[in-house]
This record gives C-alpha cells, structure tokens and sequence, in this order.
C-alpha cells in the first residue's frame, strides 16, 4: 500500500503518559497488528495500517542514522530501543520511547511518551544528526556517506556524555523512562473491567496471570537503579585497572632503563627495577586477566537489567492490551464479534515477554558463577601492588647517594601514588563486588519465580506460531 502523502506540521499529537500502544510487522517491516491507542494516535485507519510499511508513520525530522542503527540490531536479532519521532495522518508530530523486539513472525514495537531526563538531551542531538545528513545531500552516495557520519556522530555524543557506547545508553534509557512512565501515570485505574459477554472469561484469566506476573516483575524492577549503578561503577573499575596497568608499567620501564646506566654503587638499584618490571609485568597479566572477566560480568549484567525492564514493559503492554479489550467488549455488549487477529496479537505479546523472562532467568546464575574467580583475581592483585610497594622502598633505600638520586625518587614515588591510588580503587572494587554478591542471590529467585509463573501462558505463545 503506497504511503500517502502528507505534510508535517509543527503540532503535537496529543496522547497520556499513561498509555502504551503497540504494533506487530513482518521481516519487512509490514505491519500486521497493533492495539486502538496505536490506531487512533497514527490518525490512520486500522484498515490503512495493516498491510502498510512501517514508515508511513514516520517523521521526516528522524536521522537515517537511528534507524541504520534500528536495524543493524535487529539484523543482529537483538532488541533495540530508542526515541522515535514519529508523524500521525493529519501532520502531527508525536514522541515515542520505543522498544522493538524480534518475534518468531517479525518485530514487536511497544511505544511510550518519553518523560525521562535523557529525552530533551537526545531531541537536540536528532536535530545535529539531521543537519549532517541534509549537508551531504540526497545523491545515492552523498546521502549514505552523510548517514555513517551522523552514526559517528551519535556515537561520539554518546561517549561525551559518559556512556560506554549505544548499549549502555538504552540499557540505561529504557529503565530511566519505564521509571519516569510509571510516576507520570501512577493513580490511573488499573481494577479488571467486569466483561458483559462469558466468551471474555480466558481474556479475564490471562489478565489475572499477567498481574500476577507484573507483580514479580515488579519486585525484579525495583532493584534496577541500584544494580545499574553498581554496574556502573564496576565499569569505572575495569578501565581504571588498565590505566593502572600501563602507568606503572611505564614508570617501572623508565627506572629499569635509566639504571642500566649505572655502574658500581648503582648494581644494587639494578636489581631493585628488575624486580620493580618483573613485578610489574606479572600485575599486568592479572589486570588483563580480571579486566577482561569484569567486563565480561558487567555486559552480562547490563542486559540482564535490560531484559528485566523489557519484559516489564511488554507485560505492561499485554496489561493494558487485555484491559482494552475487555472494555470495548463491555461497550459493544454480548452479540460483538472478536477482533481479527486479535489472539495473534496477544499471543505476540505474552512471547516476547516471555522470552525476555526466560534469558534474564539464565543470564542472573551466569553472572554469579564470575564473581568468586573475581574475587580471587582481586585478592591476587592486591598481593601484587603489595610486592610492588615492598620493592619500591628498597628502591629508594638503594636510590641514596646515587647521581640521579632525584630522578631515581621522582620515578619510585610516581609509583607510590599509583599503588596508594590502586589500594583505594580495590577497596570500592572488593566492596562492590561483594554488594552484588549479596543482590544476585535475591535477583536470581524473583527471575526464577516469575520464568515458573511463564509457564501459564503457554497457549497464547502457541497462537503467536
């Protein structure tokens, strides 16, 4: 179905913070289903929207570069979310936080009003990126070279404002909003609406599974910001500790070639720095070796915060899907026939949510099995920055009364600041560490918990084949 063609208008098109709307596509983007929120907000009709592409909603003020990026995940099958400005039938405008996730039959997009701290951030950013592919202009070659230097740029503003790389920017994202949402709507109904017909009774009991079940992620939710943060700080850790790395590995070389220099009374501090870059070189091994486990730990980690808050969401979308359907089957009576594609729908919905479900279930013992070799790796560090310290001052013993005596001593307390640095950074690194220990357990049964209580829906994941 060929898009139609409208004008963009700088107006808003107005929807609540307390509603979630969704639509199903094929592989190619064809879109297959979606709830009356989507519906009316598009200001499309329903029969317009299904069997259209995805872009006839979309705004012509959107980056090429989101979307590449959009896309290169889901290539990847791998979830994506992000802020999308989207354009509704009469030439609105509206925002979305939105959260597309791979199905068995295509994608699934659940979609918010963003209100988190990173939106106004982001809006301006989108208005840079759009300005570096419009100044390459619309030639097949100019617009694509103009696109991958807008996706160089966001990845680039993304690192100034301190996240790591597009990853860690949804996985924080994401949680921050589902967080701003739930506050924006909190105090809206949410009592089950009494269905006039008898055939609404399996929609009234997926309801009360659902609740039940966005009670357990609930619990999971809660505890998000705080493991975020821990996260966060693990990730500080790990880049500190190759710093550390190559400082000391630096000063010790220095030392080691200007005491090859020296000839009688400098045999003594000869040894001292072969010992200071042996020593030095073994603490390296162990920093590659806990560098690398920590980064290992803090990416599992992040998408296991990820899928906690993606299947809260998509449970609060079925929420509010079955909600909505239950009430418009009250509004049209008993005689109202169900809507096509509606169990598909649901069905959709209670897979996606499930499948995040079941892969947080698994990621949570994973990353608990890192943590004791960390903490070992951790205490053999600290070992070493000890044998560090203890040759260092037999370094300066040896330094005295030499002719670069000054040099010799600047270079030695340059690693004392390293080590009294690192002592300090290992002390919040061990405490960190051991806050998650104590966390994983607790995470690990509210994940088991809520994959037991999964198993309930598995006639709705069936309909969705």
């Amino acid at each position: 179905m060929a898009r139609p063609t409208t004008s963009p208008r700088d107006q808003e098109r107005p929807f609540g913070h307390d509603e979630l709307f969704f639509s199903t596509t094929d592989r190619k983007g064809v879109i297959s289903g979606g709830n009356d929120v989507f519906v009316r907000v598009s200001g499309h009709a329903r029969e317009q929207l299904i069997g259209s592409a995805h872009n006839i909603i979309r705004h012509p003020d959107m980056p090429r570069a989101v979307f590449k990026l959009l896309w290169d995940y889901l290539d990847a099958d791998r979830p994506f979310a992000g802020y999308v400005k989207n354009m509704a039938a009469d030439g609105c405008y509206y925002w979305v936080v939105a959260l597309v996730v791979p199905t068995r039959q295509g994608y699934l997009s659940v979609r918010f009003k963003p209100s988190g701290a990173l939106f106004p951030i982001v809006k301006d950013l989108y208005a840079e990126l759009l300005a570096i592919e419009r100044s390459a202009g619309d030639e097949e070659g100019a617009w694509r070279d103009g696109m991958q230097r807008a996706v160089e740029a966001l990845s680039a503003a993304i690192r100034a404002k301190g996240f790591a790389n597009y990853d860690d920017f949804m996985h924080t994202m994401l949680a921050s909003e589902l967080t701003s949402h739930q506050a924006s709507s909190a105090g809206r109904s949410s009592g089950d609406v009494e269905p006039a017909a008898d055939r609404d009774g399996e929609l009234r009991r997926t309801l009360a599974r659902c609740a039940e079940f966005d009670s357990h992620l609930a619990d999971l939710f809660s505890e998000v910001d705080g493991f975020l943060a821990v996260i966060k700080n693990l990730d500080g850790k790990a880049a500190f500790l190759l710093d550390l790395s190559s400082n000391i590995h630096l000063v010790s070389l220095n030392a080691l070639i200007g005491s090859c220099r020296l000839e009688g009374d400098g045999e003594g501090f000869s040894v001292v720095t072969q010992n200071l870059a042996a020593l030095s070189q073994e603490g390296n091994v162990t920093i590659d070796t806990m560098t690398r486990q920590l980064t290992g730990l803090t990416s599992s980690l992040r998408e296991t915060a990820f899928g906690i808050t993606a299947a809260k969401l998509q449970v609060e979308m079925t929420v509010f899907f079955l909600r909505e359907l239950l009430a418009a089957s009250r509004r049209a009576g008993d005689g109202a026939p169900a809507e096509v594609g509606t169990g598909a729908d649901i069905g959709t919905l209670v897979e996606s949510f499930s499948a995040s479900t079941i892969q947080l279930a698994a990621a949570v013992p994973r990353a608990r099995q890192l943590i004791p070799g960390l903490m070992r790796l951790q205490e053999e560090l600290a070992g070493d920055l000890r044998k560090l310290a203890s040759v260092r001052l037999l370094g300066k013993i040896h330094a005295a009364g030499l002719a670069d005596e000054a040099h010799f001593r600047e270079l030695l307390d340059r690693i004392l600041d390293q080590l009294q640095q690192a002592g300090a950074e290992l002390d919040v690194l061990a405490s960190g560490i051991a806050e998650l220990r104590q966390q994983l357990p607790s995470l690990e049964r509210s994940a088991s918990l809520a994959q037991g209580t999964v198993q309930g829906f598995r006639g709705w994941t069936s309909a969705a084949a």
